[in-house]
């Protein structure tokens, strides 16, 4: 995973590891297979270009799961020191179902961290988040003579940094342990930038993964006067079971979200659980494993359900307060399995004001891949302030800072909050529903996030007339998310009024809200504060769905979904999860984001 010419493979492997890695691993500009055909027809989606930097190096690389590359471990090397597991020396990016560069399909993913292999220049490279891409299996064996087809977005006979992958024929040479030596056929040759690219055996049209490339003579690539197409790639083909046991597979790793909330003891302890979600947006009984907390959660908390570590899978923070005593903000990191282990403390406070006068949601406000914390304050004299708490590598908080403070903003009880990237810039956008004093009139304001965690200046993204049905914010639960897919944040309103309806207002690109779009009106749920409602993509469309936790008049429990249509509208809810009235103490006890 993966003779006689046992010699000559090891002559060519010193004289390249001498001659060659650094023109492989140099600081220069993304490189591709010379002498080969650009590849159009997405038949090697799994491809991967890496770049460590910004502008350091840039290798190539194949996926082997929807959550992990393969590529070499010495791309990741910095001043030549070794490669350790975790987070790699330099940040690093992972372009993968992308033939051609200069277009928009496949993904752009932050590299989270890396597994290097004890001795063989092979590493895995975790991704931030998850792909669609189909991920390439792994063959069998490589045999001398064999033709293997290679890949890599490296440099050619004529393009110094070309955006198109390209794939050459090779022809086995000799077979070793570890390594394969090739040798390109016609003009094929592996050049700079291609340095952990994939080597495949094509069966019926589909490619199996049997080598990386490690180091190649170069002939006929662009600026090089070595005429030799002789390379030497590192075999993956043996390395299964060093991918089982490296990639975790678990509810928390598959292509649906979850819904991760608290549990509350009458204790005051706390028990973060996670109800995995299915393929039709359903969902299973919740998992747990920790509890404890020492009381910590019995007075006032908020909880927050989203990714603090930028691992691409959703984790429980909560912000607690014990009456008249200290805030402490902890943060429960989700492992594969679903499950968690102890929090991370990150933030406590004796004077920091009252939780009752913070209305609060998450989003990522600076654009790094992890999810902070924002308050809407309402201050004792009648002013308003944003705080934020920019989340940590580890999951954890900075301090809060003030980002934004008004003395004439108007009312804070009549706001309701939420967090989403409206303008589709990359960076989540903090929004509130605003009713004006003495009216029933409704409007929409964002303050757009920044590059350094702050917001910019406060506009009005939508707004309505007294005539509306949006009159009340406590016949009103609002969530936020992407419920039509093209990538901008929108937000729902379950709304109480003659029976309950939903309604979408979609992101625009300018950053301003469309009118409301209704999709649903029932009197299934009979008693609106027997209601808890949450987002996320749970039957793994790329569009989020919504999940109501519902409180029958019998005391039972039911889970519903409403998936979300191309539109942004919602289909009628399908129940999964139950639980009866015997069981009546999970109601008061779950603590879903938000909440």
């Amino acid at each position: 995973m993966p003779s006689s010419y046992r010699r000559r493979t090891a002559r060519i492997a010193g004289l390249l590891a001498t001659a060659l890695l650094a023109g492989l691993l140099g600081v220069s500009p993304a490189q591709a297979v010379t002498g080969g055909a650009a590849v159009s027809d997405g038949s090697f989606a799994f491809a991967a270009k890496i770049e460590v930097g910004p502008g350091l190096k840039a290798c190539s690389g194949a996926l082997v799961d929807p959550w992990w590359v393969l590529t070499a471990k010495s791309c990741f090397s910095v001043d030549g020191q070794p490669v350790v597991a975790g987070t790699p020396a330099k940040p690093a990016t992972v372009t993968v179902g992308r033939s051609d560069l200069t277009a928009s399909s496949g993904a752009v993913v932050p590299v989270f961290r890396i597994v290097p292999h004890p001795n063989r220049d092979v590493v895995l490279v975790r991704l931030a988040a998850r792909v669609d891409a189909a991920p390439v299996p792994l063959g069998a064996a490589p045999t001398v003579g064999e033709q293997l087809t290679v890949a890599g977005f490296g440099r050619t006979a004529t393009t110094w940094v070309p955006d198109q992958l390209h794939t050459g024929t090779f022809s086995v040479q000799g077979v070793n342990a570890g390594t394969l030596a090739i040798l390109g056929s016609g003009q094929a040759a592996i050049c700079r930038g291609d340095l952990g690219g994939p080597t495949v055996r094509m069966v019926n049209g589909q490619p199996q993964l049997v080598a990386l490339h490690h180091t190649s003579w170069q002939g006929g690539c662009l600026a090089e006067t070595e005429t030799r197409r002789e390379a030497v790639e590192t075999r993956v083909d043996d390395l299964g079971s060093w991918l089982t046991a490296n990639i975790p597979q678990g509810p928390a790793l598959d292509q649906y979200e979850d819904i991760n909330f608290l549990y509350v003891y009458a204790t005051g302890d706390g028990a973060p659980q996670t109800f995995p979600a299915t393929s039709t947006g359903a969902f299973t009984a919740p998992l747990g494993e920790w509890s404890g907390g020492n009381g910590a959660y019995k007075e006032q908390v908020k909880v927050f359900n989203d990714d603090f570590d930028g691992d691409g899978v959703r984790d429980v923070a909560v912000m607690s307060k014990r009456a008249g005593g200290n805030f402490y903000l902890d943060t429960f990191i989700t492992r594969p399995d679903g499950k968690y282990s102890a929090p991370i403390r990150s933030w406590t406070d004796d004077n920091f004001g009252h939780m009752e006068n913070m209305k609060m949601a998450s989003g990522d406000f600076n654009g790094d891949g992890r999810t902070d914390l924002t308050a809407f304050y309402g201050y004792a004299n009648g002013d308003e302030g944003w705080f934020n708490w920019i989340a940590r590598p580890d999951g954890g908080f900075e301090e809060p800072v003030e980002v934004w403070k008004a003395s004439n903003f108007g009312s804070w009880t009549t706001t309701s909050v939420f967090a989403g990237d409206v303008n589709g810039d990359g960076r989540d956008d903090a929004s509130l529903f605003y009713r004006y004093n003495n009216s029933t009139a409704m409007a929409l304001i964002t303050w757009p996030g920044k590059a350094d965690g702050t917001f910019g200046t406060g506009y009005t993204s939508w707004s309505t007339p007294n005539s509306a049905p949006f009159t009340s914010l406590t016949s009103m639960k609002v969530v936020d998310g992407d419920f039509n897919g093209d990538g901008r944040d929108d937000v729902a309103v379950l709304l109480n009024d003659n029976g309950l309806r939903l309604f979408t207002w979609i992101a625009k690109a300018d950053g301003n809200f469309e009118a409301p779009l209704a999709s649903w009106t029932s009197t299934i749920f009979g008693q609106f504060a027997r209601i808890k409602i949450v987002s996320g993509d749970y039957n793994g469309d790329k569009r989020d769905d919504l999940a109501v936790l519902y409180q029958y008049p019998s005391d039972g429990i039911g889970l519903h979904t409403f998936t979300a249509k191309t539109d942004g509208g919602f289909n009628p809810p399908v129940q999964s999860w139950t639980v009866g009235p015997a069981e009546y103490g999970w109601w008061p006890s779950m603590r879903l984001h938000g909440q």
